[in-house]
């Protein structure tokens, strides 16, 4: 059966007459991405179009996309210019869609064949504002299901940044994605931001992308970039915790509990782990202590940021 094409109208539910179009961030990796915009081609339901935000200059990113607009679906590419990070790649992605709902999908994740038709049927019955779930390809582990554990409450309501849809309208009110996060938890800041004005995110576990986590455009492991991810997550902590009445206790764990995951997950993937055991103790020690620094010294900088800047996001 032929894929059906949610182009003008939604649903009578949410009376959109603007279709949806999906948003893919890239970042000079053009296998992954043709992986990806193929996943995309073969939906059971296709998108009004297909954004794909890439850095400028990448004729390689622009050679992929043109090839899958040589198969008829509609797509584009919106240029990073300047400022980059992902905060910037997602802002710039939503705010050039034409449609109504825009879903988001990273260069090194797969759709399901039914992802966006799970997504429409979610729209149809009236969300706003949801949380698909992202599984692990090679054990089919759940990676992401809309959680954020950092906050040690029941907040079942931050989407992860390859699996999300929004109604545009509702990105435009709380002012989209915080363009100081720029390397992760760019997903984290919006679900909460949608929270706090009074929107419902809503899990979707049948909207599903699988994703093998990539840290960087050449890397496999977060170490390199730990303290820009460190960075990020101190900064959407002292940022929100405000906000949600968080107690400096709170807070102090919450800033513990953060480090040691950012240290854990600079050992990721799990194919790496035997390494780093073959390297000797020393060599163990050395590592876990360049990452603890790191780690340490992004956190502290990202708390400092927030707590200094006088920049919204994207107010």
């Amino acid at each position: 059966m032929p894929a059906s094409r949610i182009d003008p109208i939604l649903g009578e539910a949410t009376s959109v007459d603007g279709g949806l179009s999906v948003v893919v961030c890239s970042w000079k990796r053009p296998e992954r991405l043709r992986r990806c915009l193929k996943g995309l081609s073969d939906q059971s339901v296709l998108p009004r179009e297909i954004l794909v935000v890439g850095v400028e200059g990448d004729a390689d990113t622009a050679h992929a996309v043109d090839d899958l607009g040589s198969q008829g679906l509609t797509t584009r590419v919106v240029w990073q210019h300047g400022r980059a990070g992902l905060g910037n790649a997602r802002n710039l992605g939503w705010s050039s869609a034409r449609g109504e709902w825009v879903a988001f999908i990273d260069d090194d994740a797969i759709a399901d064949p039914r992802w966006i038709e799970s997504i429409a049927k979610h729209f149809q019955d009236g969300t706003t504002a949801l949380a698909g779930q992202v599984r692990d390809p090679e054990d089919g582990r759940i990676i992401s299901d809309g959680s954020f554990r950092f906050w040690l409450r029941d907040l079942h309501l931050c989407p992860a940044g390859c699996n999300m849809a929004f109604r545009k309208s509702w990105l435009e009110a709380v002012g989209g994605f915080d363009e100081n996060l720029a390397y992760g938890f760019d997903d984290h800041d919006i679900g909460i931001k949608l929270t706090l004005s009074g929107v419902r995110v809503t899990d979707a576990p049948e909207a599903i992308v699988w994703h093998r986590r990539s840290w960087g455009p050449a890397r496999e492991t977060l170490g390199p970039n730990l303290p820009q991810y460190a960075w990020s997550g101190a900064y959407l902590i002292a940022r929100h915790a405000g906000s949600l009445g968080v107690s400096k206790a709170e807070y102090f764990a919450r800033f513990c509990a953060l480090l040691i995951e950012l240290i854990a997950m600079s050992r990721s993937p799990r194919s790496d782990r035997g390494r780093f055991r073959a390297r000797g103790p020393r060599s163990l020690v050395r590592t876990t202590w360049s990452v603890s620094r790191s780690s340490f010294l992004g956190t502290l900088f990202g708390w400092r940021a927030a707590k200094t800047s006088s920049r919204p996001a994207r107010q």
